[in-house]
């Protein structure tokens, strides 16, 4: 067991395609180098209030960007100044894009290919704390797209650098196809209505904060339309490969998919604090998605699946939902977990009805709702599990919450079995997985990593596998303090693998970048140093028993009455958790029984394994109250336990035999 550092440079690694930003800092900003005689490209306005007015489609999700289209090589517009950092000379060149009504603007590019060490970065000149970069090499996909993520305000300066050399080289191909002029002011928060719950409030934090991790949002192009539009989503466990990025949406978010290389996915964009008074983290993307089913009627069916073109990083703390194609008893409790205009990630309950004769669900909201944006959310019951997704509903207020139809999974099984259960159609329900509890065999860790307080409690976050973890064998790889926050958090992170964790060059714990040609970091813009903290150990890696994970750690959220309307609320088991149930031992540590209690009277238990199969145990069910189950002949590993009383409430929990 060991860690190894290795400081050459011919070990054979693979490379994924991803454009996931790398450590780095534009050179111009290093030297200060003046903005007077930069070359600008000036794009036209627009009334933003006429584009907003043009809003109107409640089933088109939310109107977010129009297109501007100006193709171009960006070396043939770039300006270029040469600077001499400690004997290096470097080349820098840079482009200022200007739109004065823009409320933020994204680049898309046709050919993305960058050679060498060749360095991108997309920044605001007047916020340096909005720098996206950088992007290398290592960001060149197979079809050579690129769309960057939003920076805010109307104009933003492309810049990249690389060494100088005295003989001509060829330089990568840039192509600039477009740009997206989004017309909302998106760096504010709370662009939804004031009656939403933010996740992170209590009490239903701490009962859903798995669930939490698993939505998303979306940026989507039809060809229907110039526009670009938002929706949410879900990523979902399947029984396929390991891990496999695949979402869960509404059909109509995905219909006459245009350009789905370019389409931007939002991970952890939510506020981490009750009552939010800043935007959360919205660095943590990637882009490229294909749709890989979906199924359309009249209202519902309305339901399909996404995957994502690269794999999620393991650092953005992601949990893949659990899901149930079977019919609901109803009424039952539900909740929704969604993105609003957009917003900061938000949760609503309500009463789930199964009106005769449709392929939807309908819920009644309580306490929250849904808008625009929201489109494509999971609906879970009581077990914790997605049940359908969000299809469409009237206008709400925070007067009238109003009501929303879901499209079931179970009337749309036969277009999305073969993605979410191949080859294997008896599967009636999949529990959730967290990857970083899985104990998988090997893991990569590249790229940039951000407090995990940027978005949820605790800022503390393991990362964990069997045997193995390599760090920085893709690409450089930096532990970052927040942009978010100030004063700023720092990373905290504990690395932990059985056998070896290997780190390879180009790896950094402190944020500064180093000086082109020096050993030596560069403090100027980054005094606070080396506070970021990345601890390694060698351990067994051990699945986690808490509900939530070792990173959630049962932190309490205190209510706040500016988190949502927070007066129809039921209390945690009774509008959460379905009932109360004790699971012991658990784990079972050499014990043939599984003892069950409940406050309530058991009906029915479902055992399942990590497959989604279902497990045939022996059941003692003489008391209504109390149920053992037989182990003795299960072999060792992880099981869920779904459990349903006599009054319909269905909890699911996660069992551990070994």
């Amino acid at each position: 067991m060991r860690i190894l550092i290795y400081s050459i440079f011919g070990l054979i690694t693979f490379q994924i395609q991803a454009q996931l930003s790398e450590p780095g800092y534009p050179s111009s900003l290093f030297s200060e180098i003046s903005l007077e005689n930069l070359e600008l490209l000036r794009l036209p306005s627009f009334d933003n209030d006429s584009l907003d007015a043009q809003d109107t489609c409640r089933t088109c999700g939310e109107f977010y960007s129009i297109n501007i289209k100006s193709v171009f090589d960006f070396w043939e517009k770039a300006s270029l100044d040469l600077v001499n950092r400690n004997g290096e000379v470097i080349e820098i060149y840079r482009l200022k894009i200007k739109s004065p009504t823009a409320q933020g603007l994204h680049v898309v590019f046709k050919h993305f290919e960058l050679m060498g060490d060749e360095q991108m970065f997309i920044y605001s000149p007047t916020d340096r704390n909005r720098i996206l970069g950088a992007y290398t090499a290592n960001s060149n996909k197979p079809d050579f797209s690129f769309i960057s993520n939003i920076i805010y305000g109307n104009e933003l300066i492309i810049e990249i650098n690389k060494h100088h050399q005295e003989v001509d080289t060829i330089k990568g191909k840039l192509i600039i196809e477009k740009f997206l002029y989004v017309h909302k002011n998106r760096s504010r928060f709370e662009l939804s209505l004031s009656c939403h719950n933010d996740v992170i409030c209590s009490p239903w934090y701490n009962e859903w904060c798995n669930e939490i991790r698993s939505v998303v949002k979306f940026l989507g192009f039809s060809t229907d339309s110039e526009n670009g539009f938002l929706c949410s989503g879900a990523v979902v466990n399947t029984l396929g490969p390991n891990f496999e990025p695949v979402i869960l949406t509404a059909q109509h978010c995905v219909e006459n998919a245009d350009r789905p290389e370019n389409w931007v996915v939002w991970f952890n964009f939510q506020s981490n604090s009750c009552g939010p008074t800043n935007n959360g983290n919205d660095l943590m993307t990637i882009s490229g998605v294909d749709v890989i089913a979906s199924d359309k009627g009249v209202g519902c069916p309305d339901i399909a699946l996404l995957r994502c073109r690269d794999g999620i990083p393991l650092q953005y703390n992601v949990f893949h939902s659990g899901w149930s194609r079977l019919n609901l008893t109803t009424p039952q409790d539900g909740v929704g977990i969604h993105h609003p205009r957009g917003d900061l990630k938000k949760i609503s309950f309500g009463e789930i009805k199964n009106p005769a004769f449709r392929t939807c669900y309908r819920v009644d909201w309580s306490d929250g709702t849904t808008e625009q944006g929201s489109s494509g959310s999971p609906l879970f019951g009581t077990s914790h599990l997605i049940t359908a997704a969000l299809s469409h509903g009237p206008d709400p207020s925070c007067d009238d919450l109003g009501q929303d139809w879901y499209s079931r999974i179970e009337k749309s099984w036969n277009d999305l079995q073969p993605h979410l259960a191949p080859d294997n159609d008896e599967v009636f329900a999949l529990v959730g997985n967290d990857p970083i509890s899985a104990c998988q065999d090997v893991i990569n860790l590249n790229r940039k990593f951000f407090p995990g307080n940027d978005w949820q409690v605790k800022n503390e976050i393991t990362i964990q596998a069997s045997t193995q973890i390599n760090i920085s064998n893709i690409a450089p790889t930096a532990f970052e303090h927040s942009p978010y926050n100030s004063p700023r958090f720092n990373s905290d992170y504990v690395i932990l693998a059985g056998d070896r964790i290997t780190i390879f060059p180009g790896f950094r714990i402190n944020r500064p970048d180093r000086a082109l040609g020096s050993p030596n970091y560069d403090f100027n813009f980054y005094p606070e140093g080396n506070q970021n903290r990345v601890s390694f150990q060698i351990h067994p890696c051990e699945p986690f028993i808490d509900d939530c994970g070792v990173n959630h750690a049962e932190a309490r959220i205190d209510p706040n009455t500016n988190g949502g309307s927070g007066t129809n609320h039921k209390s945690s088991f009774d509008m959460i958790d379905g009932l109360q149930v004790k699971l012991f031992p658990n784990p079972t540590n050499g014990s043939t029984t599984v003892t069950i209690e409940s406050a309530s009277n058991i009906k029915n238990i479902i055992v399942l394994n990590s497959l989604g199969q279902t497990i045939d145990l022996v059941s003692d069910t003489s008391n209504e109250n109390k149920n053992r189950l037989t182990i003795s002949e299960v072999k060792t590993g992880v099981y869920y336990i779904l459990i349903t009383d006599a009054t319909q409430k269905q909890t699911t929990r996660k069992l551990i035999v070994n």
